[in-house]
């Protein structure tokens, strides 16, 4: 069963930066957000001076929209590279 944790009180580009940094994710890995968060993300990268990198990463950390609707808004799904 998937384990789904919450990085923050909302999913942002700064949220996720500092859960990286903080649990140390490695370079490689993967979080699977909501649709909804992933999309929030598409719009405030839209919105920001930054260039918008395809596919979309935090600090080498692939961020990928839950097709599946299993990870709740308000939380993400980590993914290590060895089970991808």
């Amino acid at each position: 069963m998937p384990e789904f944790v919450v990085i923050g009180t909302s999913i942002s580009t700064a949220a996720i930066r500092d859960y990286l940094f903080a649990k140390k994710i490695d370079k490689g890995d993967s979080l699977v957000l909501s649709t909804s968060d992933y999309e929030n993300i598409i719009e405030e990268i839209r919105h920001s001076d930054e260039p918008i990198d395809i596919p979309l990463n935090v600090l080498g950390v692939l961020l990928i929209k839950d097709t599946s609707g299993d990870v709740p808004p308000g939380k993400v799904q980590i993914v290590k590279n060895d089970q991808l």
